[in-house]
């Protein structure tokens, strides 16, 4: 079988195509949540790759929080970006899923998008964020957003969960998130709160996914976040 060290996944992050890989290894000390998760979607299952892409800068500045009755919103180039950017993490993660699965290894890919999602909490049968922080990608901004440190919070993400026993990539102890607090201010739905001590962030879901059905693209925490960080 191959060796599917922490070389092996270097090597694979540039031939993949991607800007970040993070690996979690699956063990008892894994919060319980992700574990569970994750096994219940993969019955032995014993790491999750994690796998990110950059959002350009010049994308994100074009994000408003708001826009007139059939005005042209250059902000919504955001969408086929993030199409593209999408489309080559699920073509990394397929790829790493079919290396594995020749060596015996079931393995299941999470899209970038479509990650099956319970409507009645908007809570996703798997958290890519939390898995990212775990992998050592980054840490939760309070926008509730993956804070990393070569990109802010411009990333798009994927992931595959797989029985290849991988090394864990080391946890990261840098505070990324400023919390100034800027995301909250700059949220139009009112969806950002402070924190309750000992938490990430606090957001209203629902308040923010009716915002953006309204038909804006939004995301403006995002740019206030990385207003403050570039």
């Amino acid at each position: 079988m191959s060796n599917f060290d922490h070389r092996f996944l270097q090597e694979m992050k540039s031939k993949l195509d991607v800007e970040l890989l993070g690996v979690i290894s699956i063990e008892r000390s894994t919060p319980k949540e992700l574990r569970d998760r994750a096994t219940l979607l993969l019955p032995g299952v014993k790491s999750v790759v994690v796998v990110g892409k950059e959002i350009y800068r010049e994308v994100v500045c074009l994000l408003t929080p708001s826009k007139g009755a059939g005005e042209a919103e250059a902000g919504e180039l955001i969408v086929p970006h993030g199409d593209y950017l999408n489309g080559q993490m699920n073509k990394a993660i397929y790829g790493l899923a079919s290396l594995f699965r020749k060596d015996g290894y079931r393995s299941l890919p999470l899209p970038a998008k479509g990650c099956p999602t319970d409507q009645r909490t908007l809570t996703a049968v798997f958290s890519y964020k939390h898995a990212a922080q775990l992998a050592g990608l980054g840490m939760l901004g309070r926008h509730s957003l993956l804070v990393t440190q070569e990109y802010g919070p411009r990333v798009r993400l994927a992931c595959l969960l797989t029985e290849a026993p991988l090394k864990a990539s080391p946890s990261t102890k840098r505070k990324l998130c400023k919390k100034c607090d800027a995301c909250i201010q700059a949220c139009p739905a009112q969806a950002l709160h402070v924190p309750k001590q000992g938490e990430a962030y606090s957001i209203n879901k629902f308040a923010c996914r009716a915002y953006r059905q309204t038909g804006v693209t939004c995301s403006v925490c995002m740019k206030a976040c990385d207003a403050v960080l570039s």
